[in-house]
């Protein structure tokens, strides 16, 4: 369709027409400049040639009066080339005839009819010469305005996508497992009065497919009868608002479209975004914006509207403008299951598979969609799936070496870089390798606590198993047991071994009840509701950032005991949800709770009573702090066990290892007597503090030996330091080397 009727186009054609005098370096500016510009423009090229004017020729007539008799600029002349006074007839004659006919618009034959009397102009002259006759240029141009190929129409081909053309060129594919949506969407669009629907959903679930889908229905026919022949539209609210340069611009550009779709009458107008109508094109002084000039049009039905918008934007926008929203009938687009989005996957498999030059198996689209399903619970199918085997096909197209099929492994590769998890724990076949010796391995780091290791891994092997409720963290547990037991460090090696990034919070610094703004965010109307980097929390913002991951609460009993409550819902149903709305999913994480309640109690009764009475002062003491509905949440409640002698001296050796492994850089070795370890232990271990105390005691009796001697004695690289005991007092000694540091 041609585009010579809106000031978009007139500006252009004067543009270019100035353009053409200044790249030629001419020094006038005139109106033979003007009607070449005018003959390029396309819709009124079309006019001439309909009524059997030879457009090339006197193009190329034109330009050569011009080249042969416009006079060119001094080459030191930089002013611009001067406007004649013949153009400037041509523009006042035109605008002068707009003004009498009580227009609002100049157009492209408004110009020509102005050029064509000035008769004395060369311009006027070709024009008589290739028989172009004012009479049947204006004629044609009222039929195709009729046909709305003029200003109407213009207008919906400028600023809108026609669907319909889309789906005949093969770039819309069907629609499938919407057939519960697209009949209400038929229903809705039936009705005689506010026919408009409003498709509300999360991002990613395929609200503008729908819409796709119904202008691909309708090219195939298969639509009721009052649907056939409709054209479905994309209004582009973008192109609509740029270069609206003046007040009135985007509501006569509006006007325009809403004129077309109206007397075109056959009109599905797809407004993506919807909620962009408020306030655009507005002014700050001004009211007048997309949502409340197309309010009346959607109350008579004078054309249809679909329009989409996510729950979010439509609370935030739809919801407080009630006109507006009661205009439209709202559709609500879930997310798809699993064997639709399957479905949708391996239907639209082959186009992706042209993109890259690749070849993507079936067992591939199934994995996309299970793993974008389970560890990416923040997107929606079937998006989140279609990401991911996009992107696996793009890494696949940058390699120009290997395979070019995308299997299995391939979507593992890219889900685990994409989310963080670990390859090892996508696949059962992987976790099979790891799983055998991590709990070997975790209770050679953590020592004399078998019973709580085991415990937390059998939550592990059920969820790698894929036995876990799909609502329900990985495990949620409670540790118990005197302080320096090892529970905060069960939680570390359950992060290094199983590649979960461990969050910590240390429950001391919430002990006021308004302290759980800082994990779920503040309430409405308090500071920080509204900020980017404060809104929704510490907690829900690390989770939302690390969904595989395990969540420690150190020491919950000294937490204001609403924090406590804020957990249940982690718990139960896998996810929290922030003061702002946002919800974190929890379903990939591991929960652990340590404190120490009861363990003074315990020590009360350490003389003249057995386990089972200090067992009972720990599970009373669990029961006076928490309440019933958490405790029974819990997957379980795991007691640590107080370390004896033999444990202390495990973990004094584990300390000198991480001694050594820090000397290996300067090749020194640190050796300790049997005689050391003894008194290490003996002045190490506190029954009250637990292993705490060794570290404190190896740093001041060896570490800080150790540095002394490195740093003032001289001490070579390559030597191996003695510990021993002399006189009830460690003493570091290189060997072979006489000098003696005293560790005090």
């Amino acid at each position: 369709m041609t585009q010579f009727s809106s000031n978009g186009d007139l500006e252009k054609v004067v543009k270019i027409a100035k353009q053409f005098a200044i790249d030629n370096n001419h020094q006038y500016y005139t109106v033979e400049h003007l009607l070449v510009s005018m003959l390029h423009e396309r819709g009124f090229s079309k006019i001439l040639k309909e009524i059997g004017v030879d457009v090339e020729n006197l193009v190329l007539d034109l330009e050569n009066y011009i080249f042969d008799n416009t006079p060119v600029a001094k080459d030191t002349d930089a002013a611009e080339p001067k406007k004649t006074q013949s153009l400037e007839r041509v523009f006042n004659r035109a605008f002068t005839q707009v003004i009498l006919l009580g227009r609002q618009q100049i157009h492209i034959t408004d110009l020509y009819l102005s050029i064509s009397k000035e008769t004395q102009s060369h311009a006027a002259y070709f024009l008589n010469k290739y028989g172009v006759e004012p009479e049947k240029v204006l004629e044609l141009y009222k039929k195709t305005n009729k046909k709305q190929v003029g200003v109407g129409g213009n207008a919906l081909d400028e600023y809108c996508t026609n669907l319909n053309e889309l789906v005949r060129d093969g770039k819309i594919d069907p629609v499938i497992g919407r057939a519960s949506e697209i009949a209400d969407m038929t229903q809705i669009l039936a009705r005689k009065n506010k026919c408009n629907v409003m498709l509300v959903g999360d991002p990613g679930v395929g609200k503008t497919a729908i819409a796709e889908g119904i202008a691909y229905n309708i090219v195939h026919d298969d639509v009721p009868k009052f649907l056939r022949g409709h054209e479905v539209y994309s209004l582009n609210i973008g192109s609509l608002l740029a270069g609206t340069k003046y007040r009135g611009d985007f509501e006569e550009r509006l006007q325009e479209i809403m004129n077309a779709a109206t007397e075109q009458g056959n009109v599905i107008l797809f407004i993506d975004e919807a909620h962009q109508m408020n306030g655009a094109g507005s002014g700050s002084n001004s009211s007048v914006d997309l949502g409340n000039m197309i309010k009346p049009s959607l109350a008579r039905g004078d054309f249809k509207v679909i329009a989409s918008t996510t729950w979010e934007e439509y609370t935030k926008h739809f919801e407080k403008d009630r006109a507006l929203m009661r205009r439209f009938n709202k559709v609500n687009v879930g997310e798809p299951s699993i064997e639709d989005c399957k479905t949708i996957m391996l239907g639209i498999k082959s186009n992706y598979e042209t993109f890259h030059n690749v070849k993507i198996t079936d067992a591939a689209v199934t994995e996309a969609v299970m793993l974008s399903h389970r560890f990416q619970a923040d997107k929606r199918l079937p998006d989140k799936a279609i990401d991911l085997i996009d992107s696996a096909a793009a890494l696949r197209r940058t390699q120009s070496r290997g395979s070019r099929t995308i299997d299995v492994a391939q979507i593992r590769r890219e889900l685990s870089r994409i989310t963080g998890i670990p390859e090892s724990q996508l696949g059962a076949e992987n976790t099979q390798k790891l799983m055998p010796t991590l709990d070997k391995e975790i209770k050679r780091k953590v020592y004399n606590q078998d019973a709580a290791v085991d415990a937390v891994l059998d939550r592990v092997w059920v969820s790698q198993a894929g036995l876990k409720a799909d609502n329900k963290p990985i495990g949620s547990f409670l540790f118990l047991g005197p302080t320096g037991t090892g529970k905060t460090e069960l939680a570390k090696q359950l992060s290094e071994k199983l590649n979960m990034k461990l969050l910590r919070f240390d429950m001391s610094e919430y002990q006021e009840k308004h302290s759980i703004s800082r994990l779920i965010g503040s309430p409405p109307g308090y500071v920080g509701y509204d900020d980017a980097n404060l809104a929704g929390g510490l907690l829900i913002s690390e989770v939302a950032k690390n969904p595989h991951c395990i969540i420690l609460f150190d020491e919950i009993e000294k937490a204001h005991p609403d924090v406590a409550q804020v957990l249940l819902q982690v718990m139960d149903e896998g996810f929290i949800t922030g003061t702002n709305g946002k919800r974190a999913d929890c379903r990939q994480s591991l929960l652990i709770m340590t404190s120490n309640l009861g363990a003074a109690d315990s020590e009360r009764l350490a003389i003249g009573f057995g386990s089972q009475d200090r067992s009972d002062a720990v599970e009373t003491a669990v029961k006076e702090h928490f309440r019933p509905e958490f405790r029974n949440r819990v997957d379980a409640i795991v007691t640590f066990n107080k370390l004896d002698s033999k444990t202390i001296r495990k973990i004094a050796e584990k300390f000198i290892a991480e001694l050594e492994a820090q000397m290996s850089g300067k090749n020194i070795t640190v050796n300790v007597t049997d005689a050391a370890y003894d008194w290490l232990v003996k002045r190490g271990y506190s029954p009250l503090l637990g292993a705490r105390p060794m570290s404190r005691t190896i740093h001041e009796h060896i570490k800080v030996p150790l540095a002394k001697k490195i740093l003032f004695d001289r001490t070579q690289t390559s030597v191996t330091i003695k510990v021993d005991l002399h006189n009830d007092k460690l003493e570091l000694m290189a060997e072979n080397d006489s000098n003696r540091t005293n560790a005090d």
